[in-house]
Parts: C-alpha cells; structure tokens; sequence
C-alpha cells in the first residue's frame, strides 16, 4: 500500500521520536534502579523483577532503535573505487579543504556504505547502462546483506550490517541513477528490473531486491532533469562546446544523457511509481571566485552545474526561471512581481512519489563535502522542517 505524502513525511520524523522515548524510559530506569538498590529496602526478588523489567525494555529499545546505515552515490567525475571513496571530502575549492561529509552524517552508532560506477569526464556510462545503475543496485544489496563495502572506512566501526535501517544519499549524476533504478523495481515499469548494455541488450539486474527495505532516498544537487550546461556542451556553439571539451570531455555518452530534452531524461524512463520514496535536496548558490560564471549559463537559479528546477525534479522545463523559494514569478527589467505563477509542490512534480526536503545555499561542491556548516536555508512548498545545518546534518536529523 503506498503512504500519502505526509504518511511518508512520519516515517522520518517517526525515528526521532523513538529516540526521545528511548531517552525518557532510560532516564526511569536509572532513576528506578537506585531507589530499588538502597540496602535493606528491596528483596532478591524485587530487584530480579526490576532486572527483567530493564532487559526486556533494552531490548526492546534496540528493536525500535536499529543502527542507520546510509548508502553513497557518488556523482559524475568518477574514474576509480579509490575516487569514490575520496568523493565525500575531495573539494574544488580551497574554501572546503579538510571538510568532509561523514563528519557531519554521522552520529553515535551510524554506518554507511560507498558504491562506485565510472561516471569520468570521457569514459563514463550512460545513467541507463548495467555498469552505471547494474553496479550500484549490485553493490546496494551486497552491502545490505552486511557484507561490507570493501572500502577501509577512516571512521572506525561504521561498516553498515544487515538489520540496520537503510537510507541512499545520492548526489548529482547519483540523482537520476537512483531515480532509474527505484523507477524500475516494479512490475509494470518500463524497464522492470532491467538495465542495458553498450550495444543495447538488456540486461537482467534485482533492482526490486536491492530496493527492498531501503526507507528513503535523498537526492542532493541531482540532475533528475539534466542540465543546461550538458545542453550547451552538446548543442551550443563552438565556444561552449571547447569549454565542455576542456572541462568534461565534450558530449560524451555520460554528459548526452544529462541534457534536458525529454528524450533523453530519466522521468521518460520510469514507470508510474517509485519503489521507494524519493526526497530532494537543492542547492542555489554559485561557485567560489571566478568559477561562479558557470551560473551564468544556466537559467533560474542553480548550484553551478544544475538548474534547481532539475534538481527538485519540478514538472515541466528544467530550465524553468525558478527561485530558491521553488517558485516562478513574473518579471519587468529583470525584476520579479506579483504572485507566483508556479509553484514546484509536491503535486508538480515530473517523477512519481518526489517529495520536497530541503532548498539550501549551497554549492555543487559543497553539498557533497559538507563544506558549509550553516547554509541559510528557504521555507518552501511542502518542505521538511526537521534538522538544521547543511545537507549531511539535514540528512542526519531527520532520519
């Protein structure tokens, strides 16, 4: 049965709560115990009752309170294992250096697990490919099934095991191969537990299995929609397309399929449903220095490399001139007026069951290593209000 938006709203909340619970029946038993253990006062068998009382909330307690395992999908720009292990703290910007984002992920008793597809700048796949969504829906159910990621992790004792809770953060390239694979893990879906190979084959891949038990997925920066930035390396003039050569290997296989037409978008590639609910995080700010004439060629606002209207999956044109408070409005010389004229809701979505989580001043760059601690952060259509800080801590919080 699928849960309403809000319903799928509780169950994020629903954990914290348990937290809180578990907090207050510790607090009791504490308070319990040391009234029970002042001398002369309690029998043996008054204090083997309390004993039992204690274990069994205990244990119940650790029932409700699984360990979280989050599992990482890394973005475009990958060439190596090694490359996505260093994804989540590597920066662009000096701004950044010695930020990573586990740092701000994790908390007491947390896990994650990486995963890795090639998505380099020349020689990446198509979000499609059995080596691009095939890998991580492979290595999704290995790591769920507690077998590790295969990576030496710097925080000690955070692999993720099987009766953890499970959550995927993807970011950026991330974004639309999670869209596919939760697209196409139901019966019915256009390519139901299918991927593809290079001349076209199909290629049977679980993703129903590798989706199984996934509570959430969170999406930050993706490009669910493209990007006018692969649209003008592909399709621009000479200038852009030596500037897309330069920086990203020109119109390679993995960049074509960022572009913004519907032809080549994920949304056209999925069914009616999502085997898992599906929350999007956008970033509105530019890049550091001179990089931030990227933003320049990207309609409405944009993290540096995609159209925020991309990255919340809004229905319509990517390139929609959409605000940070996820609205359209009028302009006169550049200048907005008067009401909205569209609203990027939770009911104008171009994906199934894609909600609104947070909208952030954030960067391309920083949302993926934590760069910034305390983004200002928009109040926004249907918009989560648990957590504070930047993506990782959000992401943390709320969960």
């Amino acid at each position: 049965m699928r849960l309403s938006v809000n319903e799928e709203a509780v169950v994020l909340r629903r954990r914290t709560q348990n937290k809180n619970k578990l907090n207050k029946q510790i607090g009791w038993m504490m308070t319990t115990l040391k009234k029970f253990t002042k001398p002369k006062k309690q029998s043996k068998k008054s204090l083997l009752s309390l004993c039992a009382l204690s274990l069994s909330l205990m244990l119940g307690a650790g029932q409700a309170m699984a360990d979280k395992c989050f599992i990482m999908v890394h973005g475009h720009g990958v060439s190596s294992s090694s490359e996505a292990q260093n994804y989540w703290s590597n920066n662009n910007f000096s701004e950044y250096n010695g930020d990573n984002f586990m740092d701000d992920l994790l908390k007491t008793g947390d896990n994650y697990g990486l995963t890795y597809y090639k998505s380099s700048d020349g020689a990446g796949y198509e979000y499609w490919r059995d080596e691009a969504a095939g890998e991580i829906a492979r290595q999704i159910t290995s790591i769920k099934a507690g077998g590790g990621d295969g990576y030496t992790h710097a925080e000690s004792s955070t692999q993720c095991a099987a009766d953890d809770s499970f959550f995927v953060i993807a970011h950026s390239q991330g974004g639309p191969e999670m869209m596919y694979i939760a697209g196409n893990a139901i019966t019915g879906s256009p390519s139901y537990n299918t991927a593809y190979n290079s001349s076209g084959n199909a290629v049977t891949v679980d993703f129903e299995s590798a989706m199984g038990n996934i509570e959430a997925i969170f999406s930050m920066g993706g490009s669910i929609t493209g990007t006018e930035g692969a649209d003008r390396i592909c399709n621009g003039s000479w200038v852009e397309y030596l500037v897309g050569e330069l920086a990203f290997g020109g119109c390679n296989d993995s960049v074509k399929w960022q572009q913004t037409s519907d032809s080549y978008t994920v949304r056209n590639q999925i069914g009616s449903n999502l085997a898992v609910p599906y929350w999007v995080l956008g970033g509105w700010n530019e890049f550091p220095g001179v990089a931030s004439a990227s933003s320049l060629l990207l309609s409405g606002d944009d993290d540096g490399y995609i159209n925020l209207a991309s990255q919340m999956s809004c229905s319509g044109s990517a390139t929609r001139n959409l605000y940070n408070d996820l609205k359209t409005y009028k302009h006169f010389l550049g200048i907005k007026y008067g009401s909205a004229t569209y609203k990027c809701k939770d009911s104008n979505k171009g994906t199934p069951r894609t909600y609104n989580a947070f909208s952030l001043d954030e960067d391309h760059d920083s949302e993926r290593n934590g760069g910034k601690n305390s983004p200002s952060n928009k109040s926004i259509p249907n918009g989560l209000d648990c957590g504070s800080g930047n993506m990782a801590s959000r992401i943390s919080d709320c969960t």
